[in-house]
């Protein structure tokens, strides 16, 4: 069994990689980076089920067409926060800010993610929106 050290490691490890698959456009790895099905809860939308990944590549071609549209560069990732919950699922707290090309931020937020090892390989299962004053589970 894995201790929650290396379930941290590994978690972090693939959100920043998913991250920097994003920076980079590739839609390949974003795909690949996601359960099916999944996720998505948010204020505006309520529920979004992406089934398969079609699915999630209309998701992700709406998302991405919105934040080029407003000069979308690149994401950072600000804190990032990993609370294991079993050997093959975590939650994962991240607070990531949109930039333009000149720095200027577009927008930040917090986003919690259910992540689950599928195939020895960390995907996201679920996506909420957050606010604060949530900083994740209670200790």
């Amino acid at each position: 069994m894995a201790d929650a050290a290396t379930i941290v490691r590994e978690v972090e490890e693939f959100y920043r990689a998913f991250i920097d698959g994003f920076n980079r456009e590739d839609t390949d790895m974003y795909l690949r980076s996601f359960c099916y099905p999944n996720g998505m809860l948010s204020g505006e939308k309520g529920m979004v089920v992406n089934a398969k990944e079609s699915d999630q590549q209309r998701f992700y071609q709406e998302v991405s067409s919105d934040i080029q549209s407003r000069g979308w560069d690149h994401t950072d990732v600000d804190q990032l926060q990993v609370f294991p919950l079993t050997e093959a699922t975590a939650l994962l707290v991240a607070d990531i800010t949109r930039r333009k090309k000149d720095n200027a931020v577009l927008e930040s937020g917090r986003y919690c993610y259910t992540v689950r090892k599928d195939g020895g390989v960390w995907k996201i299962l679920t996506l909420t929106a957050v606010q604060l004053p949530f900083t994740g589970p209670g200790k």
